[in-house]
């Protein structure tokens, strides 16, 4: 028997790998005659978007318009960079996301070769609540318990910019407990709410019953089943927490 040297190994295996990211960051690849989804003619450039080129993601990514990472087609406030693409003066998904970009750094195709918190420092800056993307704005952190379990891609934006402790977010992250405030709260995420309720009917709400705004995601409960960064109630949560109205809409004491 012959025996590969070992540096041949391992060249093979780090080709692989760089060969499937590549493979795997070619941007979105369309037919000629599909440029019309998006461009307003068949020899589309970024100058001759659609207006409407929100709805044309949607349709391919229907759910993206319940993550609540940034809302479209608005007029921005502040002036954005060059790179930042507006459609019409309007802020739309390609503002942040280059579809044909190919790319080996990002799976979001976004437009710098950055993400998470520096990505969004590109264009904003801390709030009057101080909140948005410096440091950790809560002082509790998540804990992974079950990783039979994923969490939604809310719940994943919400992590990577409040828990400066978590050195590493990714669709593979497991179920676990969000510990607010130095651990003195702390809520599952990542569970299945429908399950909860089967097992305890008499201590959860059922969850055909659970009041509009209270969002779970595929059943599951994540960090926007209470919270909402565009809220303006207090610490962003979905509905007004006085006389524990928000808590009550699920438990039942």
């Amino acid at each position: 028997m012959k025996f590969v040297p070992f540096f041949l190994l391992v060249l093979a295996v780090i080709g692989g790998i760089v060969t499937l990211v590549v493979s795997a960051q070619k941007g979105h690849e369309f037919a000629r005659d599909e440029c019309s989804l998006c461009h307003t003619s068949t020899n589309g450039n970024f100058k001759k978007l659609r207006a409407d080129v929100t709805t044309a993601c949607a349709s391919c990514h229907p759910s993206a318009r319940n993550y609540r990472a940034h809302p479209t087609d608005l007029i921005p406030k502040m002036p954005l960079p060059g790179d930042m693409l507006l459609v019409n003066g309007k802020f739309t998904c390609v503002s942040c996301h280059d579809v044909h970009k190919k790319s080996t750094f990002s799976r979001y195709y976004l437009r710098r070769n950055i993400s998470g918190k520096p990505f969004c420092l590109i264009c904003h800056d801390v709030d009057s609540k101080g909140h948005l993307f410096v440091g950790a704005t809560h002082t509790g952190q998540f804990q992974v318990e079950d990783n039979r379990s994923r969490l939604d891609a809310v719940t994943l934006l919400c992590i990577e910019c409040h828990d400066d402790r978590v050195d590493s977010i990714s669709s593979e992250t497991g179920a676990g407990s969000w510990n607010h405030f130095s651990g003195r709260l702390n809520h599952p995420i990542g569970v299945s709410y429908q399950e909860a309720y089967r097992k305890k009917p008499k201590t959860f709400v059922a969850p055909m019953i659970v009041p509009e705004g209270i969002t779970l995601f595929d059943g599951k409960i994540g960090c926007g089943t209470c919270h909402n960064r565009y809220s303006p109630h207090n610490q962003m949560l979905v509905m007004s927490n006085v006389r524990s109205k928000l808590c009550f809409s699920c438990h039942n004491m």
